[in-house]
Parts: structure tokens; C-alpha cells; sequence
């Protein structure tokens, strides 16, 4: 039996429910978290003279794009394992590790390129938002400028929630990431709002402990140590972001496709079809 109720939440509701799973299986999420980030804690501390040395990294950029790479590999590795663990966990009551890496590896390709594409397309926005803000200050008009970068950010912000759940629409639904790229606009339609507030809150929450964390880093520690436990203290808090991305994957889901309705159909023996994305 799930451990949650299974049913339409508001943001703070939704973070909630996110914190009651997190506190529940944390034993298992954490140890994904660690499993998959330590080689990336690995690279960062065989390079942690260059990566602490502005200089360094300036004439020998190689330790930067290493540690880059890295950080980006297990990542995406993290989020695929996670978010098969944290849906098990959430549909199912319990997480069985060895079928979360088995399953989230195996999908790691395509989980590779939706992480691509989708960074690819806030490029394309990043650009577009640059060419225009360029624009609007070679007319030296300042009011015009204000107006226009508030609008700017919202569109790069727009595409990063619109985009959100292409990762557990992938590992979740066994598509590709060109399929998984429409499965995403299509789920996220008309709920930016609600996306952004949930996601809000997660990441406030996220970057506030990481913050914490940096600033006594740098105050007490060498920047070649506070880079290491930097690093290594983003392992017990970085389940919270793919626990609240993947409940807020399935509320869409709840909302759109009466997905709620089909949980409790199996429960009770029954069989039916969920509703298309609206």
C-alpha cells in the first residue's frame, strides 16, 4: 500500500508530502545519493589545487572540464536511479535499491539525452533573452529596459518548468527523449504556476542549506577544503530535489489523467485506461 495518499496537492501540501517520503525512505535515497555523486567527490578532491586556484584554472582549464564532466555524469545518474526509487517508494511503499540501479542504468542513455535537450532549448532561450535584452539597451530607453528584463527572466524560468519532468517521464513511462520532450510540454500545460511554487520551495529550501554551507566553508576552511565538503555535503540533501520533482510528476498526472482514479482501480481489481495529458 502506498504510504502517502495518492491524491491532488498544493505546492506547500505537495513539499510536505515530499518531506513525509524523504524522512520515511532516507536510509535509501541517501544511499543512492552517495553511491552515484562519490565519483564526482573523487575527481573534485584529485583536483582540488586547480579548482581552488582562479589562476590555475585559467591556465589549465583540463582539471575544470574534468570535474564538469564528472559532475554532470553523476548527476544524471543520481536523478534516474532516484526517481525510480522515490516513485517505487511513493506507488508501492518500499524501494528495492538493486531494481532502482538496474532499471534507472538502463535508461541512463535516454536519460542522458532528454538532460541534453532540454538544456540545449534554455540555450536557445538564454540567447534569445541575450539578443533582446542587447537590443532594448541600445535604445537607451531605461524604462523600457526594466519592463523587458523581468520578462526576459520569466522566459528562461518558463522553459526550466515547462521542461521539468522530461527526466521521470523518461525513466517512468520507458520513452525516448524526443517523445518524452512533448510528454512534458503536454503535462505541464497550463500549470506553470503550480510548478514553480512547488519547485520554489524545494529549491529555496536547497540552496539556502547549500549556501549555509559555502559561506562557513569559505570563512573557516581553505577553498581547496571548502570545495571538497562542499561537495560532499550536497549528498544527504540532493534526494529532496528529485523526491519533490517526482511527486510533482505524478500530481500532474493526478490532475490531467485522473491517475489517482487508475491506482485505485488496480487496488481494486479493476481495469482502467488513465485520461490523455490536457
Amino acid at each position: 500500500m502506498p504510504p502517502i495518499e495518492i491524491r491532488p496537492r498544493r505546492a506547500t501540501e505537495l513539499v510536505d508530502a515530499s518531506f513525509q517520503l524523504l524522512r520515511r525512505y532516507y536510509p535509501q535515497l541517501v544511499t543512492v545519493s552517495a553511491i552515484t555523486m562519490s565519483p564526482g567527490v573523487l575527481v573534485r578532491i584529485l583536483t582540488r589545487d586547480v579548482m581552488s586556484n582562479p589562476q590555475l584554472m585559467t591556465a589549465n582549464p583540463g582539471p575544470l572540464f574534468a570535474v564538469g564532466i564528472a559532475a554532470l555524469l553523476c548527476v544524471t545518474v543520481c536523478d534516474a536511479v532516484l526517481t525510480i526509487a522515490v516513485s517505487d517508494g511513493y506507488l508501492n511503499g518500499e524501494i528495492d535499491l538493486a531494481r532502482a540501479f538496474g532499471t534507472g542504468m538502463r535508461k541512463i542513455v535516454a536519460v542522458f539525452l532528454a538532460s541534453f535537450f532540454r538544456g540545449l532549448l534554455v540555450l536557445l532561450a538564454a540567447l534569445a533573452v541575450g539578443v533582446g535584452v542587447a537590443i532594448v539597451a541600445s535604445l537607451k530607453m531605461p524604462v523600457l529596459f526594466v519592463l523587458i528584463v523581468p520578462l526576459a527572466i520569466w522566459l528562461m524560468v518558463y522553459v526550466l518548468l515547462r521542461t521539468f519532468a522530461i527526466i521521470p517521464v523518461v525513466v517512468l513511462e520507458n520513452v525516448g527523449a524526443n517523445t518524452a520532450m512533448g510528454r512534458t510540454l503536454a503535462l505541464s500545460k497550463d500549470c506553470a504556476a503550480h510548478i514553480f511554487f512547488s519547485l520554489g520551495l524545494a529549491f529555496f529550501l536547497y540552496f539556502i542549506f547549500s549556501g549555509i554551507i559555502s559561506a562557513l566553508g569559505i570563512t573557516l576552511l581553505t577553498p581547496a577544503t571548502a570545495g571538497i565538503i562542499g561537495a560532499v555535503l550536497i549528498i544527504p540533501i540532493y534526494p529532496l530535489l528529485t523526491v519533490v520533482s517526482t511527486m510533482l510528476y505524478y500530481d500532474l498526472r493526478i490532475r490531467k489523467e485522473g491517475f489517482d482514479l487508475e491506482i485505485m482501480s488496480r487496488e481494486l481489481g479493476s481495469d482502467v485506461t488513465p485520461l490523455p495529458a490536457a
